[in-house]
């Protein structure tokens, strides 16, 4: 994804002249962080905001494989019910030739397998182990999840998150998961509609001993696209603030729209499993009574 585009007369440029401008035309339409004549600060808040945007987004996509966020839960029920629902959901996505899930009351365990693990029915690859526990107080359901050794996607994840609702499609989400050396913590709200859902929230990275403060702003994920399509990431480390804006191409390019400071390029984000190639949406959200999930 990161591909090499020598720049090294912007690069002198703006080390003499802290206040000039870069663009897409000036680094070229396909620039990585380290390419497009940004300091070494300022790359690495890059990288960091593409970390933490996989998590999040990987997370909620598994989520999403669990239970649909257009939506699966019904808050009018019981505890048990729900769990029941989540279980019949997650054996739909697995189909009938891959991992194993079980209910019992108001828990929920499924194992996708070793690596490669499950290729899922909404097209999301996925091994490893989830259980999760639906709860009910006072009009609102709460899944929580314990993930033990996931990969989604490409994206390795362990540890726990949160969703809470009162209407089935919006969620309340708390999570604190690490892939590999990061550990992120995050505050967001999702919003599930048929084909994609919305991220919005604030969320906290660290990663060898560095700490970053993102900001998640309307992040849109369609069905089977590695990025969102539309939103902004802003990523603040230390003294750097970049604000990185999503658009409908960006699933297939993997580039977005960098803000940082005065100064406007075309960055690619960092790569993980297999984006920025778009995966091809498959129909099987619509044989499961659903128009589409990640």
């Amino acid at each position: 994804m990161m591909r090499t585009i020598h720049v090294v007369a912007i690069a002198a440029f703006c080390a003499a002249c802290s206040s000039c401008s870069t663009s897409a035309a000036d680094a070229g339409d396909d620039a990585s962080a380290e390419d497009a004549g940004l300091s070494s600060g300022e790359s690495t808040t890059f990288n960091v905001g593409g970390g933490s945007m996989a998590i999040n987004e990987e997370g909620t996509k598994l989520a999403d494989s669990l239970f649909d966020f257009d939506p699966t839960i019904d808050p009018t029920t019981t505890a048990a019910q729900n769990a029941a629902a989540i279980g019949a959901n997650i054996q739909m996505n697995l189909g009938s030739s891959c991992g194993t899930v079980s209910v019992m009351g108001a828990d929920v365990t499924v194992s996708f397998g070793a690596p490669p693990g499950c290729t899922l029915t909404n097209g999301n690859v996925v091994s490893g182990a989830v259980s999760l526990v639906v709860s009910q107080s006072g009009g609102t359901t709460t899944i929580a999840l314990a993930l033990t050794s996931v990969v989604c996607n490409g994206e390795p994840l362990s540890g726990t998150a949160s969703f809470a609702t009162t209407n089935g499609t919006t969620f309340a989400v708390t999570t604190n998961l690490t892939s590999s050396d990061k550990t992120d913590s995050a505050q967001l709200t999702v919003t599930g509609r048929a084909g994609s859902y919305t991220v919005s929230g604030t969320s906290t990275l660290k990663e060898n001993g560095l700490s970053s403060a993102l900001t998640f702003a309307g992040l849109t994920v369609a069905l089977g696209q590695c990025y969102a399509t539309a939103g902004a990431l802003t990523v603040s480390s230390g003294p750097v603030s970049e604000t990185l804006t999503f658009d409908a191409n960006t699933p297939t390019t993997g580039q977005v729209t960098a803000q940082i400071g005065k100064r406007t390029t075309t960055l690619t984000l960092p790569p993980y499993g297999s984006c920025p190639t778009a995966r091809t949406p498959p129909d099987a959200g619509r044989a499961l009574g659903r128009e589409g999930g990640p």
